[in-house]
């Protein structure tokens, strides 16, 4: 085992917000690649639910994801996309084989 953490986060947009949002992930997506401890940060969306996103993430360790969840530009999307989220789901796992 390594000490990598892996995240599955689900962001479902309020209806008449899937856009914005989809846009504004998108773009979180981009500035997240250059973080330091970044490995992958891919982001979904649900074929049949369209406004409905799944990110999946590994990072090198605990400690860069939580750098990443403390970054001035995860503030600002956070006020950016307040009103556009209707619900997040975020769990973190390790891997074990």
């Amino acid at each position: 085992m390594d000490g990598s953490v892996y995240v599955f986060a689900h962001v479902q947009a309020k209806p008449g917000h899937e856009d914005a949002l989809r846009a504004a992930l998108l773009k979180l997506v981009k500035i997240t690649q250059t973080e330091p401890g970044f490995v992958r940060y891919d982001l979904h969306e649900d074929t049949g639910n369209p406004g409905h996103f799944a990110l999946y993430e590994i990072w090198r360790d605990q400690a860069s994801l939580d750098l990443h969840g403390a970054t001035p530009q995860m503030a600002a999307h956070g006020e950016l996309t307040k009103h556009w989220v209707a619900s997040v789901a975020v769990q973190t796992f390790r891997k074990i084989n």
